[in-house]
């Protein structure tokens, strides 16, 4: 394992870099200690303060476990879905990612949940699915269909689905996805003269999807959620828009 002296400016973000390749290119294994404090000030040509920036980032985006004054070094700790989690936020939201792509995104990631959640028919997650549509149906008959009441539950409904499918990228995918979303998902509660409309539809397909899952049949799920997407989202949609989703139902 070999490290190169690092430019001043923007030092530990080079260091960061180094290392992450390091870890990408499998110089670097879970389990593996870099070197301690001292050894990396004078590997890298910098000050203490800048190595303790770059183990701190490395440390927040779950790469190292890092403890100052443990004179062992940093230890490289084994690869999370959570890892992704930040990086996709921030890239869900940013400016230049469009509404078309974030939904094409999540047609995907939420149509093959909906299609493994069916498919491995795990008896807990189903379970957990249908504690969730109970309540969903519950906020529809006492009148609770603003954002603050129906929303998160909506939320957990996917949430469920997706934990459901037992792979931990599309949960984190599938979350950073939702909080990106969730501007556009609300607005479709805040007109109280469409709010009884959606929310209807939105239980009603809600019953449909859990029965497709229960019934382990993946691909009437796929088609059922991607389905729900698109008419959650429809009213809210260009005809651009719509165009670019559709082939995405099914």
């Amino acid at each position: 394992m070999e490290f190169s002296p690092v430019r001043r400016v923007n030092a530990y973000e080079q260091i960061v870099e180094q290392i992450e390749q390091a870890v990408i290119s499998g110089e670097l294994q879970a389990g593996d200690r870099l070197p301690g404090e001292r050894k990396l000030v004078e590997t890298f040509s910098v000050s203490r303060s800048t190595v303790r920036e770059a183990m701190r980032v490395l440390h927040a985006t779950g790469l190292v476990d890092s403890r100052p004054g443990d004179p062992r070094g940093p230890v490289v700790l084994p690869f999370t879905a959570e890892v992704l989690d930040g990086p996709l936020q921030r890239m869900a939201s940013q400016a230049g990612t469009t509404r078309v792509e974030l939904l094409q995104f999540r047609f995907i990631i939420d149509g093959e949940a909906a299609l493994l959640a069916a498919a491995h028919h795990d008896d807990e997650a189903i379970a957990e699915i249908a504690r969730v549509t109970d309540e969903i149906q519950r906020l529809l008959e006492s009148g609770q269909v603003g954002p603050e009441a129906f929303g998160p539950w909506l939320k957990r409904f996917h949430q469920a689905i997706r934990a459901a499918a037992k792979n931990r990228l599309i949960e984190v995918s599938g979350a950073a996805l939702s909080d990106a979303l969730t501007h556009i998902a609300q607005s479709r509660l805040n007109e109280p003269g469409d709010r009884q409309r959606v929310v209807q539809q939105s239980a009603k397909d809600a019953g449909r999807l859990l029965e497709a899952i229960k019934q382990g049949d993946p691909t009437e799920s796929r088609r059922l959620m991607t389905g729900n997407i698109f008419r959650y989202y429809e009213q809210v949609l260009t005809d651009e828009e719509q165009t670019a989703l559709k082939p995405l139902i099914g």
